[in-house]
C-alpha cells in the first residue's frame, strides 16, 4: 500500500515520522509533503515533495488556497497514493476537496487551539521567556508593536475560528480521525458522534531501549525539556513565568532546560537543542522531570510528549494538577502540585525521602516500558486506514 503523510509543517516531525515507521514495519511505501525543510532521516520516506504553505492559504482564502491545493494535485498525480495520512487541519481539508481517501491527524484538536489564539488577543502582551530578559526601552518597542497590530489580530482570530472550527467539524464527521488523548476522543464522540482514533505521543520501543534503569541518587535534580524560548510568545497553556527565577535565586535544586540556551540565568543550565538519543541521554543523568505549566483550562486536553519522555528516562515525572490526559497515564507515578510554592513543597519532600525518590522511579520506568510505547498504539493507525 502507498501512503502519502502530508503537513503544511515540514520535517523533521516526530510524530509524522512514527506514524512513517508503522507503516514501513506493514511493507507501506510512505512518502511525504510538506513546507522545505531540514530533513535529517529521509530514509524513512521514498519521496519527499515540498509544499509553500503560507498564513493566507491556512485561513483557506480562494486564490491562495489554490494555489496550495495545486501543488498537492501533482504530487498526488505523480505518487498515486492509496490513502493519504493528513497531520493536521489544513491538509485535512486540503485532501477533503480532492477526492481521495484519507485520515485526519487531528493532534492540535483545532477548534480549541483556535479559542486559545483569541484568549491572548484579550491578554496583556505576553513576551515570550526570550524577550523577558530584555531592557525596558527594548521591550517597549516589541509591546507597542505588539499593541499596534491587536485589532488586526483580533479580525483575523475571529475568522480563524469561524473558519477552523467548521472545517474540523466537518471532517471528523466523515473521516477517520486519530487523537492524542482519551478526553479528546470522548469528546469527540459526546459532541460530533465521531469515531476518533487513539495515538498518544509516547516514545517509539527503539529509541528507548538503550537507556539504562535510574541508577540510585540521593539528590533531587530536575529538568526541563522544551523549545519554549525558541517562540515569538509565550501561550497561555504554556505559562510558566517566576520558574525560571525561582530556580535562579533558590539553589538548593539544580535545573537543566534542554531544548534552547540563554544565557541570562546564570545558576540555571541549557544544554541547547539536543538530537533524540542525546535527549534521553541527557534526561536520565536527572532524578526529575517537571511538565510546570501553570494552570489553564485548555490542560484537561493537552497531552504533550515530553512526561513520556521522561518517565522512559527513569525520572520522578512533576506536573500541574489541572494537565489530566498525563495524570491519567502515569496514575500514581505522576506527582503533582498546585503552584509553584507546592511544586517546592514536593520537592523538598523527595530530597529528605532518597528512597523513595528512586523507588518511585523505578516504578515510572516500568510503567513506561509496560505501557507508555508508541506500539501499544499504533494498530489504531491501521485501524483508522482500514476504515476510509
Amino acid at each position: 500500500m502507498r501512503v502519502l503523510h502530508v503537513s503544511h509543517e515540514s520535517l523533521p516531525d516526530w510524530r509524522v515520522e512514527k506514524s512513517a515507521i508503522t507503516g514501513l514495519k506493514l511493507g507501506y511505501r510512505v512518502s511525504f509533503a510538506g513546507k522545505p525543510g531540514n530533513n535529517t532521516n529521509g530514509t524513512k520516506f521514498a519521496n519527499i515533495y515540498e509544499i509553500e504553505w503560507n498564513s493566507k492559504a491556512r485561513l483557506g482564502i480562494p486564490y491562495y488556497w489554490e494555489r496550495v491545493k495545486n501543488q498537492l494535485k501533482k504530487i498526488l498525480k505523480q505518487e498515486a497514493p492509496d490513502i493519504v495520512h493528513s497531520h493536521n487541519l489544513y491538509s485535512a481539508k486540503l485532501i477533503s476537496e480532492l477526492g481521495v481517501p484519507f485520515v485526519f491527524d487531528d493532534h492540535e484538536y483545532w477548534s480549541m487551539s483556535s479559542k486559545i489564539l483569541l484568549e491572548m488577543d484579550y491578554q496583556p502582551f505576553q513576551s515570550s521567556i526570550r524577550t523577558q530578559k530584555m531592557g525596558k526601552s527594548e521591550m517597549s518597542k516589541i509591546t507597542f508593536k505588539g499593541r499596534m497590530s491587536r485589532i488586526r489580530r483580533r479580525l483575523i482570530d475571529r475568522y480563524a475560528i469561524r473558519i477552523w472550527t467548521a472545517w474540523e467539524k466537518e471532517l471528523i464527521s466523515t473521516t477517520p480521525v486519530i487523537v492524542v488523548s482519551e478526553t479528546i476522543a470522548k469528546d469527540y464522540e459526546r459532541q460530533r458522534n465521531a469515531r476518533p482514533f487513539l495515538v498518544p505521543n509516547y516514545p517509539i520501543r527503539s529509541e528507548i531501549e538503550a537507556v539504562g534503569s535510574p541508577t540510585y541518587q540521593t539528590s533531587v535534580d530536575c529538568i526541563y525539556s522544551g523549545g519554549d524560548g525558541n517562540d515569538k510568545v509565550m501561550y497561555p497553556q504554556r505559562q510558566m513565568d517566576g520558574l525560571f527565577e525561582l530556580f535562579e535565586n533558590n539553589k538548593r535544586y539544580p535545573l537543566t532546560i534542554a531544548g534552547w540556551s540563554d544565557p541570562s540565568f546564570s545558576n540555571l543550565r541549557f544544554v541547547g537543542f539536543l538530537s533524540r538519543p542525546g535527549m534521553f541521554d541527557e534526561m536520565s543523568r536527572h532524578t526529575v522531570g517537571l511538565l510546570p505549566w501553570k494552570k489553564h483550562w485548555a490542560h484537561y486536553y493537552t497531552n504533550p510528549n515530553k512526561p513520556y519522555e521522561y518517565a522512559h528516562a527513569g525520572l520522578v515525572v512533576m506536573c500541574t494538577s489541572s494537565i489530566h490526559p498525563v495524570i491519567e497515564s502515569l496514575q500514581d507515578c505522576c506527582v503533582t502540585f498546585e503552584d509553584y510554592p507546592d511544586l517546592m513543597k514536593k520537592l523538598d519532600y523527595l530530597q529528605g525521602h532518597p528512597e523513595e525518590l528512586y523507588n518511585l522511579r523505578k516504578r515510572t520506568r516500568e510503567l513506561a516500558r509496560e505501557k507508555l510505547t508508541w506500539e501499544k498504539h499504533e494498530d489504531q493507525i491501521i485501524s483508522a486506514y482500514k476504515c476510509c
